[in-house]
């Protein structure tokens, strides 16, 4: 009376899980030259068009002949008036130290020149005498 006999679900479950078919790793194809050759020709493209994308956008952000044409002239500019503006201030500097040698010049020929040196050669002795530090001095 073995026929006459069903599987309960609990037996049904023991065997399905017992029966499972064996999962398997696919077998990875073995890699031949023409392989490696194709990795690498794709490898180089794509490297290549990377490159070039990079110089693409270094081309663009790169300075032209004209805008180098333009930096100089502003720059010669620059240096010229630079130039104009030193000459200006050693001129100036000049004028100030003539100014000061005309102006002593100009006061030793003036008649109360040899009165002004009398007066400071008197103070002069009076301080010796009394013995204090001479606090200004002519330049």
């Amino acid at each position: 009376m073995v026929a006459d006999c069903c599987l309960t679900p609990l037996l049904a479950a023991v065997f399905l899980t017992i029966m499972t078919t064996k999962k398997t790793k696919p077998k990875k194809k073995a890699m031949t030259l023409d392989d490696f050759a194709l990795a690498i020709q794709t490898d180089y493209m794509a490297l290549r068009k990377d490159v070039a994308t990079g110089f693409d956008h270094i081309q663009k952000e790169m300075a032209t002949k004209e805008d180098i044409r333009q930096i100089r002239a502003e720059t010669g500019i620059g240096f010229r008036n630079l130039g104009a503006d030193m000459k200006m201030v050693t001129d100036a500097m000049v004028s100030k130290s003539d100014l000061a040698n005309t102006l002593a010049e100009e006061l030793a020929k003036s008649p109360y020149a040899r009165q002004i040196a009398d007066l400071q050669t008197r103070v002069n002795i009076l301080e010796s005498k009394l013995g204090t530090k001479p606090t200004r001095r002519a330049a």
